[in-house]
């Protein structure tokens, strides 16, 4: 039993180790300046531009199932004239925000990580440090830069 625990906590910190390398080599990469600036704005407009339609969709129908809420508590208290402001400000807001920030993670998170993953499988990847290619720099880096900003 102490052996499998120190086997975990092993495993644990040697993962933790891996993350703070790989995220060394990504911040290191930014520093030097090894930075493809074509990569990162395809990932820019792949990350916002093209998640509008999905976040407009989710939205709309937040809205609309707020809206019906909202629409029940005004009506008993005699104040539907209301109805369109509360509804308005609290998608503004409260909503809106949130929900932009939950789809577009999600989109863009799956969409990356089922790219990567299909590359690693299909050994693009090896295929790039093959070619002399560094798949942090290729890969990740325009990934992280186009999503910080």
């Amino acid at each position: 039993m102490v052996e499998r625990i120190g086997n975990k906590v092993i495993s644990f910190f040697n993962e933790i180790g891996q993350f703070v390398l790989f995220c060394g080599a990504i911040g290191q990469h930014i520093i030097k300046g090894h930075i493809r600036v074509k990569l990162v704005i395809e990932q820019m407009v792949y990350a916002g531009v093209n998640s509008l339609p999905i976040t407009v969709l989710t939205a709309l129908f937040v809205g609309m199932a707020f809206a019906i809420q909202v629409v029940k508590e005004l009506l008993r208290f005699g104040a539907p004239d209301l109805i369109g402001g509360v509804v308005a400000l609290a998608i503004w807001r409260e909503l809106g925000p949130l929900l932009t920030g939950v789809v577009v993670a999600g989109r863009v998170g799956s969409a990356i990580s089922a790219e990567i993953g299909s590359m690693k499988v299909t050994e693009q990847v090896d295929a790039l440090e093959s070619m002399s290619q560094d798949p942090v720099e290729y890969l990740v880096v325009p990934r992280v830069l186009a999503l910080s900003l």
